[in-house]
Formats: structure tokens, C-alpha cells, sequence
């Protein structure tokens, strides 16, 4: 597994890391998900959470469950 290093500013610190770095993999799985990148599969497998939990958050980023640019193979090939 990849580790990334995010900054965040100071004022944030009372979020606590393990939280922060939750949401941070949390988005970017998100982001990846919705440029048809990864597929709800592997970005389910990755936050260690069930691909209806996965969909059930996408609501909350603004993506669709139904996204019209992403066609059923490629999210089949995707996870």
C-alpha cells in the first residue's frame, strides 16, 4: 500500500489524525470512484466497508449511484 502525506492546517489538529486520515482516504477513494478510475468494489475493499456502505456514502460527496459515464463493463473491470 501507498502512503501519501497530506498537510492540513494547525487549526484542524483537534480532528485527530487517525480521523483526518480517515476522511482523506475516504475522499480520495470517492474522487477516484467518480472519475471512473477504481470501481465501488475495490474502493469498498480498500476502507474495509461493504460495497452498499461504499454506495450509501457517495450521497453525502454529491456522486450518483447511477453515474451515466460509467458503463456496467467498465465498473465490472474496475471492481
Amino acid at each position: 500500500m501507498l502512503d501519501l502525506t497530506v498537510r492540513v492546517p494547525e487549526a484542524l489538529e483537534s480532528q485527530g489524525k487517525q480521523q483526518l486520515e480517515a476522511l482523506a482516504q475516504e475522499a480520495l477513494l470517492v474522487q477516484l470512484y467518480r472519475q471512473g478510475k477504481i470501481g465501488s468494489g475495490f474502493a469498498a475493499e480498500a476502507l474495509g466497508i461493504s460495497r452498499r456502505a461504499f454506495l450509501e456514502l457517495l450521497g453525502p460527496y454529491g456522486v450518483s449511484t447511477f453515474d451515466e459515464d460509467m458503463d456496467v463493463a467498465q465498473e465490472a473491470a474496475h471492481g
